[in-house]
């Protein structure tokens, strides 16, 4: 006669098929990928479930009556950034800031609540950063609120309002974070009227990525709303970003000789040329971070023109964007051999997708157009070198470099961002319009060039939207500018001469 399984065999059989429990009233809910509760693990889930959720209660109640601060190593993406930070600790080029414009009578308190409870799901918005003993720590204390400040602007003078109201967003955006004493994450918002607020989030690199913003504005408006309205907000327990870093970690152990080997044949052509702009511009004696923005703003119709581009060379709109920013830096260095740094975040398992936390990898994409290749060439290249790279780059050069004998140095000065999200339309609060106020960026910059590229809605269809943000160090302002100009040309050549060559393309 067969026996039904112990409580503890349900445990490590949920645990093995990554299932997670919680308890929610009197209702015991769980999260799952698709197919992994299969109908004899819920017949068995309801034979324990008084079991189960007394020992979920209990775990509960152990955790609040015993607070502690506890310590995790950090993950690569904090490591990375932390230590840059470190080279210009008072330079705020890794703050990364998001405005918005909320109309209608917002209820402060409320969206105090409903950040700090945010803070309390998430542990990460309750981490700094801390050298203990010699070693960078994710230091995690068991309460917090979320560093929220609001200032009064109704006395403001109507005249003043506008330059009062920038000059203290920019003053946020430009101030250092703490990373020891402070998260990675604070907001300011000012009240100009009853019925009218800005809304600044400032993230520090150590703390963000797109798919985190994303995260915070869904919570906020689900909170907010259910403060609001008295209802409540069914929200499963976030996965931690400590166990992001674990599993993180867990890549180290498999899988090196594959890395290396891959690494090995990125370098057999040498390591990537020095990029000289065209005009030059010489390097000053001390060094700065301001840059200048050109903005980039295309129609729908060209839109759709280079996702049909995409679609029929096997490829993405992602693909063909960034082959189109090798080419235009071909045309404005020289060089036909370049290494193109981009954004990425890991996020493969199903279960990060709820996170909030820092998961970017910053891949080094070599484009070799050396043998000027015709288009649909250069594209299936690509496409085939940014698969390769996300296969293989997803732990630290850092890691690599020793073991390659190769020198800790950068391999890129240019980088390119595409985002499949964006902020409009996704903080969502009730009687509140809500507007997101894409051209508030940190104008400080790393790189030499940065190009950053995403879609949005419009009457007419889906638009490419974007800026270059360039250091003023390297080349001039009308340089920028005819790059921009360049950079549309080109992409309405891709889409009228698919057949035609690199250096046929560049000469159009």
């Amino acid at each position: 006669m067969e026996t039904s399984p112990t409580l503890a065999a349900v445990l490590a059989d949920l645990e093995k098929r990554d299932i997670k429990l919680w308890v929610e009233g009197e209702r015991l809910r769980y999260t799952a990928p698709q197919g992994a509760l299969t109908p004899l693990l819920r017949t068995q889930l309801q034979a324990h479930k008084v079991a189960l959720m007394a020992l979920l209660r209990q775990g509960q109640s152990t955790d609040d009556a015993e607070p502690a601060v506890r310590t995790y190593p950090p993950s690569f993406t904090q490591r990375r950034f932390w230590t840059l930070q470190q080279l210009n600790p008072t330079d705020p080029f890794y703050n990364v800031p998001f405005g918005f414009r909320l109309c209608g009578p917002l209820d402060t308190t409320i969206l105090r609540q409903s950040f700090n409870a945010i803070v309390r799901r998430h542990e990460v918005l309750r981490t700094t950063l801390q050298e203990l003993n010699g070693e960078l720590m994710q230091v995690v204390a068991p309460t917090g609120e979320m560093n929220l400040r609001i200032t009064d602007l109704q006395d403001c003078p109507l005249a003043a309002q506008a330059d009062t109201v920038n000059r203290l967003l920019q003053t946020e955006m430009q101030r250092p974070f703490d990373l020891a004493s402070e998260a990675g994450l604070r907001a300011l918002l000012l009240q100009i009227d009853s019925q009218e607020y800005f809304l600044l989030l400032c993230f520090h690199n150590t703390l963000y990525d797109q798919n985190s913003l994303m995260v915070l504005l869904k919570e906020l408006s689900l909170h907010y709303t259910a403060l609001i309205t008295g209802a409540s907000a069914p929200l499963p327990p976030p996965t931690q970003y400590a166990e992001y870093v674990r599993w993180q970690e867990s890549l180290l152990a498999e899988g090196m000789e594959e890395r290396l080997n891959y690494w090995h044949e990125w370098f057999t052509r040498g390591g990537p040329p020095e990029l000289t702009w065209t005009p030059h511009r010489p390097p000053p004696a001390t060094p700065t971070f301001h840059t200048h923005v050109p903005w980039q703003r295309f129609s729908p119709e060209l839109t759709q023109q280079l996702k049909g581009l995409s679609q029929r060379n096997g490829g993405t709109l992602y693909m063909t964007l960034l082959t189109a920013y090798a080419m235009i830096l071909q045309r404005y260095t020289g060089c036909a051999d370049l290494t193109i740094g981009t954004t990425y975040s890991n996020r493969h398992h199903w279960q990060f997708g709820s996170l909030i936390g820092a998961t970017i990898d910053v891949p080094a994409l070599r484009i070799d157009m050396t043998d000027n290749p015709d288009l649909a060439t250069l594209l299936a290249r690509v496409r085939a070198m940014v698969t390769a790279a996300l296969t293989y780059q997803d732990v630290p050069w850092e890691r690599i470099a020793p073991s390659l004998q190769l020198a800790s140095t950068p391999l890129f000065r240019v980088v390119f961002t595409f985002f499949a999200e964006t902020p409009h339309g996704q903080l969502q609060l009730p009687g509140i319009t809500v507007t997101f106020l894409e051209e508030l960026i940190n104008e400080l910059s790393r790189p030499a060039l940065y190009l950053v590229l995403w879609e949005n809605s419009t009457v007419a269809g889906d638009a490419l939207t974007g800026y270059w943000m360039h250091k003023q160090d390297v080349f001039a302002a009308d340089t920028a500018e005819q790059m921009n100009e360049d950079f549309r040309a080109l992409l309405t050549a891709l889409v009228n001469h698919p057949t035609q060559t690199v250096g046929e393309l560049l000469s159009t």
